[in-house]
């Protein structure tokens, strides 16, 4: 550690925009007081989180040549950032993501930063992406361990699978919650402009593949003499290929997309079932804002998942693809608004474990050590 009177820690994430990674950040480094940090970002970015971070004292830096799945520039921004970490010194560099956690960690192997963290937000692997790409990046991130002296996991379970598939040591890993605002969703007011009638399924995510919002419309499509409504929540490249599956799926009058929302707490407050039927994810944040909303959860068994919503307590969990299963366990939710609040409760209960002070602490923690050695 230099003699400086803060250390600098350098988070790098692969698109700043309004998700589940980007937010994880952005409380980390709004949270800790006794670091000096500088947040990176590549091509894609929303100027709101921009702004955001610049309000609150945090310098950002972008990185054009850092884009979602693009081998072609890989190479050119890992030396790109190489000369830009050699520069600047950092203490710490923390990246974020599978992009930015490669080209980072590789960057700052050879520009000689002492400490390298990386937090893995969702597991890159799947079955509905391309063998070539999945093979490619565990090849990669094998590599990349090697460069890494803490692995920061959502869950457990994702710190088995990445050692399963050779990824680092155990010594390496250690779980941190993704962590929220959990006053913030207890106490909102429900929103009352969305569309549609209760009991209310609502789904909160970026309109991008692997989230499984075909897979809830199939569900819904499925569904006999379906009573309520479903507003989908977000933005993203999937937006008009939806509208045009519900219009096309008959569902107009049942199925909504609401577009991106600020106002997520007010939402769930307003809303009575969550789904996330995703094909990939890591612990998601907004399967704990719905628990601290008091929302049953019906989601898919995979990632850290399991580790938020107990089956049959506070919510269900069905396989990928399943849009059967799902169809089964809305239903009976829809229809028992006693079996709704009883799985709201615990969630209430196991929400406790997810608080956004919980998760600066550690990670606070995590570079204590680092500094500390």
């Amino acid at each position: 550690m230099t003699g400086r009177e803060r250390p600098r820690v350098f988070h790098l994430i692969t698109r700043l925009l309004k998700g589940g990674a980007e937010a994880k950040t952005i409380a980390t480094v709004r949270g800790l007081d006794d670091y000096e940090f500088t947040v990176g970002y590549g091509a894609e970015y929303d100027q709101d989180q921009v702004d955001l971070l610049e309000r609150n004292g945090i310098e950002t830096e972008r990185f054009s040549l850092i884009r979602h799945y693009n081998p072609v520039t890989t190479v050119p921004a890992v030396l790109s950032l190489a000369r830009y970490l050699r520069r600047e010194e950092f203490d710490i560099v923390h990246t974020h993501s599978t992009e930015a956690g490669i080209i980072g960690r590789f960057a700052a192997a050879l520009a000689g930063v002492p400490h390298v963290v990386h937090t893995v937000h969702g597991v890159p692997f799947a079955d509905d992406r391309n063998g070539v790409l999945n093979r490619f990046v565990l090849a990669c991130e094998r590599r990349a361990a090697t460069y890494t002296d803490r692995i920061v996991t959502n869950a457990d379970v994702i710190a088995d699978e990445y050692l399963e598939r050779g990824i680092g040591t155990r010594d390496q890993y250690t779980t941190v919650y993704s962590g929220v605002d959990l006053d913030g969703f207890a106490d909102a007011e429900p929103a009352e402009d969305l569309p549609g009638e209760r009991p209310r399924v609502v789904m909160v995510g970026r309109l991008a593949d692997g989230k499984g919002h075909e897979v809830l419309l199939d569900a819904v499509e499925s569904l006999k003499d379906f009573q309520g409504s479903v507003c989908i929540v977000g933005d993203g490249p999937l937006s008009d290929s939806l509208e045009v599956q519900i219009d096309e799926r008959g569902l107009a009058e049942d199925a909504f997309l609401t577009g991106f929302r600020d106002d997520v707490p007010r939402v769930l407050a307003a809303s009575d079932v969550l789904v996330l039927p995703s094909f990939r994810e890591g612990t998601p944040r907004v399967i704990t804002e719905a628990m601290a909303s008091g929302l049953p959860v019906v989601a898919t068994d995979i990632a850290g998942i399991p580790e938020q919503v107990e089956d049959g307590e506070n919510g269900y969990l069905v396989s990928t693809g399943d849009s059967g299963a799902l169809a089964e366990r809305l239903e009976e939710l829809l229809a028992d608004g006693e079996l709704r609040e009883r799985m709201g409760a615990r969630g209430l209960e196991r929400a406790e474990q997810f608080s956004v002070e919980a998760m600066v602490e550690e990670l606070g923690e995590v570079y204590q050590e680092r500094l500390q050695e």
